[in-house]
């Protein structure tokens, strides 16, 4: 089993309460995916893997908290935060929806409604702005903390390729 910055219930905690009985594999999935897709872009490869080998070495940067910058005393969210939050996005976009045999299906219960598209998407788009917001931070104080962090080489950038939904009418 591979190990993540994160636990599955770590997202729940650090980010936007949900549901417990979300699946596990899922949510395991989508940590994965925003692990490789936002958090080791901007980390980059060597301080991404070092991160992951000795998280007790980085953990400031992980968990956040007040540190001495340039400015004076500035407060760290935390990469575990952003994390989380890139991962709730990713849960909240993709949904119930799962592919069977019959194709990509919603499952539907009698005691629940599902949202409206336009909703689904705004809350997406929030959640996946404030993970930005989170991860910002953190390349900020790597930036400001370069000698401590060698193996950070970024510029301070968040590449950010995703897809924009626009919901046109009602």
């Amino acid at each position: 089993m591979q190990q993540y910055l994160i636990t599955t219930l770590e997202v729940s905690s650090l980010s936007r309460s949900m549901s417990l009985h979300i699946d596990e594999d899922k949510i395991e999935t989508y940590i994965r995916e925003s692990e490789s897709i936002d958090i080791k872009s901007a980390l980059g490869d060597a301080l991404y893997l070092d991160v992951k080998d000795n998280p007790d070495k980085y953990k400031l940067l992980l968990e956040g908290g007040i540190y001495e910058g340039k400015d004076g005393k500035q407060l760290l969210t935390g990469l575990k935060v952003a994390l989380a939050y890139y991962t709730y996005a990713r849960i909240v976009k993709n949904g119930d929806g799962n592919v069977t045999r019959y194709g990509f299906v919603q499952k539907e219960s009698e005691y629940s409604s599902h949202i409206e598209f336009k909703e689904k998407v705004m809350a997406y788009d929030d959640a996946f702005s404030i993970a930005d917001r989170y991860l910002k931070e953190c390349v900020m104080f790597l930036n400001e903390k370069k000698e401590e962090y060698p193996l950070y080489k970024g510029e301070g950038k968040i590449k950010a390729n995703r897809t924009v939904y626009r919901v046109i009418g009602e």
